[in-house]
């Protein structure tokens, strides 16, 4: 059994988590607003659209395991994405010779060239 690292959205899906979001703080305002018990037909008006919008986020989400991340990054950088033994068979291959490990690093530098990094905190 693959095991799952994470979930990808589509910007339509994450589009719906923002009006689930959006939602949520309008439901917030108006439970906030009410002084004395709410009315139960009512109350489930206001949540439809945070339930419908978690719904079709939810409905949109895509287990990725990390094998298929790997893959995927290394095709939208031009890479050639190789199945986790080939690519084993190639780190041993040229882990043996230093002209092999010179050939890692440059791929490793280039990599990080292209990476987008993390905006400092």
């Amino acid at each position: 059994m693959q095991l799952i690292d994470r979930y990808e959205l589509t910007l339509p899906g994450h589009m719906r988590l923002v009006d689930a979001r959006s939602a949520l703080n309008y439901l917030e305002r108006f439970i906030q607003s009410i002084d004395g018990p709410v009315d139960s037909e009512l109350l489930e008006e206001k949540m439809e659209p945070l339930v419908e919008a978690l719904n079709d986020a939810a409905d949109d989400a895509r287990p990725v395991s990390g094998d298929e991340a790997f893959q995927l990054k290394a095709c939208q950088w031009g890479y050639i994405a190789l199945s986790p033994k080939e690519r084993s068979m190639v780190h041993l291959i040229r882990c043996c010779n230093e002209e092999g490990k010179e050939d890692i690093m440059r791929l490793i530098t280039e990599t990080q060239r292209c990476k987008p990094q993390p905006e400092p905190r």
